[in-house]
């Protein structure tokens, strides 16, 4: 009888040679049930397969119809109403007012997709990667962008103000200013875009403000602040009726306009065309040296009036023309003549600070003033002297502190004609 020497065994070879037929078991069991799993999956097609999420959620396994309630549930869960805030104001647009439809079948479609289709070791090399690695689903959702810009109109309706210049004007207490009002303006373009991604992917923000961008007045409050006193102002007469009609409407384009150090004013740039359109009547004009009723009558008043008020703020004139006869309502040598797109009066503000125009036309009485900064003129006194006749004077514009002359200063010899000139050689 043979007896074993277990005493003389190798036990740890013993053991490692026996151990990679265990491991092998193992794996090969593991194979088998995860494939078994797998294969049951397959040839369970109405069923999600295995390792298929929505935001870490397992939905292997659902039907298609517990797949579409576990989507609906969760899109309810993200749609809720948009909140816009601006400053105290809150605005809503609901979901069902831009038609935010999510896209249940598109979800349950993408998740049913994932080891269907094709050949059998296809699916079941797709089944064993979404099994051992995941897959995630997308939830995406729909909506109307024209009632999404209808909505984003209405609030910024609510939001959006035009700005509003700042206003300087004469009274008994001197001169007032009211401030500037800065506009609002809500780029609606930009915040549809801003909104795409959150409402396709669901992601909706519980809140969004609103950044509207403000505009500036052309006037704004800074461009007045030193605006102080009247620099020039001068008045002239009228008779009332279409001439002054034509008067009023020119102050009225002339008055509460600003011009900053170094910008040049033309006044028909200013009042624009004298049309029937722009509420112009017929009244006497000057044409080729004769008095005739033309369209626009009376509006060289207003020039020669603003020409008068401006020597005497300091600012420097830089285009004017005398009449061919002598006006009655300036002296002679202190009109300024204008005519649509041939003659201009023009000046330019050389002072440190802006100056702000006002003119009245009221009644039978036109004045304009000239408003600034009193420092700016040093505290000169401007005073407008000539020589010569009537029919060819020569103006100068001096300047006077403490009664002493500062500065003398030429600035035209005009040469006027009478009617008869041109009723000789008619």
């Amino acid at each position: 009888m043979q007896v074993l020497n277990l005493e003389n065994r190798d036990w740890k070879s013993l053991l490692m040679a026996n151990k990679l037929p265990i491991i092998a078991s193992a794996l090969v069991l593991t194979t088998s049930v995860t494939a078994a799993a797998i294969s049951d999956s397959i040839a369970d097609s109405d069923k999600i397969v295995s390792g298929i999420k929505f935001e870490g959620r397992q939905i292997g396994g659902f039907n298609e119809s517990a797949a579409k309630n576990f989507f609906q549930n969760a899109a309810n869960q993200k749609i809720h109403p948009l909140t816009f805030t601006y400053g105290n104001e809150e605005f809503k647009i609901n979901p069902a007012e831009i038609s935010l439809t999510p896209e249940i079948d598109k979800a349950v479609a993408q998740a049913e997709s994932y080891g269907r289709g094709g050949s059998f070791f296809q699916n079941l090399g797709e089944q064993l990667n979404c099994f051992t690695s995941g897959r995630e689903i997308q939830l995406t959702a729909r909506y109307d962008e024209n009632l999404l810009n209808q909505k984003i109109d209405e609030i910024a309706d609510k939001i959006d103000t035009q700005p509003v210049n700042a206003v300087c004007y004469v009274s008994e207490n001197g001169v007032e200013k009211i401030p500037g009002v800065i506009g609002k303006k809500l780029d609606r373009e930009k915040l549809a875009a801003s909104l795409k991604e959150p409402l396709t992917t669901l992601n909706l923000p519980k809140e969004i403000p609103l950044t509207p961008e403000e505009i500036q007045p052309f006037i704004t409050t800074e461009d007045v602040a030193q605006v102080d006193s009247i620099l020039g102002e001068y008045t002239t007469y009228y008779y009332p009726g279409a001439r002054g009609d034509n008067i009023w409407l020119a102050a009225d384009s002339i008055s509460n306009k600003i011009l900053k150090t170094g910008w040049v004013f033309s006044f028909n740039d200013t009042v624009g065309p004298r049309t029937y359109s722009a509420g112009y009547q017929n009244a006497p004009v000057i044409i080729n040296g004769k008095t005739e009723d033309g369209v626009g009558g009376g509006v060289c008043q207003v020039s020669s009036t603003l020409y008068n008020a401006v020597l005497l703020a300091g600012l420097t004139p830089t285009e004017r023309t005398a009449h061919f006869f002598p006006s009655s309502y300036v002296s002679a040598g202190r009109d300024a003549t204008v005519a649509d797109e041939q003659i201009d009066f023009k000046f330019r503000n050389d002072l440190p600070h802006p100056v702000y125009l006002t003119a009245y036309a009221s009644g039978s009485t036109l004045t304009v003033f000239v408003l600034g900064t009193k420092a700016d003129l040093g505290g000169n006194e401007i005073v407008i002297e000539s020589d010569g006749n009537g029919m060819n004077p020569s103006v100068y514009r001096v300047y006077y502190n403490n009664g002493q002359v500062v500065k003398d200063e030429f600035l035209h010899t005009d040469k006027y004609y009478s009617p008869s000139d041109f009723e000789e050689n008619a």
